[in-house]
């Protein structure tokens, strides 16, 4: 008998198992169901690809309406209340502030009428 022997009785005393018959599976590395690896948003590379992942699928017509409907609302507010003090008091200085916003209304104006295509393209097939 060996020492490992004795070890083994002392746990499990009572046990007929010989060590020898006492083995352990190790599964293989399983891959990741998902094919396109999503980036960690924390590191400024990743945070660049959620946000232009985040556009192309808003662009593309991909996305629930109710996200449309609510970007439309949002940025048409900030749009107006924006635009009401640069037409009132006259001055130039609102003008980088409209053209950031005016960036925000063409990715929207996609994705609307991507999503209105994509609507048409739906219809015309059932007929």
């Amino acid at each position: 008998m060996s020492k490992n022997d004795n070890d083994y009785n002392q746990f499990l005393p009572g046990d007929n198992l010989n060590s020898e018959k006492i083995f352990f599976e190790v599964p293989a590395d399983l891959k990741s169901p998902y094919q396109e690896r999503i980036p960690s948003g924390y590191d400024p590379m990743g945070e660049i690809y959620l946000r232009g992942r985040a556009s192309r699928s808003l662009a593309s017509g991909r996305i629930p309406w109710w996200v449309l409907i609510s970007g439309w609302l949002f940025f048409g507010g900030l749009a107006l209340f924006t635009l009401i003090p640069a037409i009132t008091l006259g001055e130039f200085s609102f003008l980088p502030a409209l053209a950031i916003i005016a960036i925000f209304f063409v990715i929207l104006g996609r994705g609307t009428a991507a999503k209105l295509s994509i609507k048409k393209r739906k219809n015309n097939k059932r007929i």
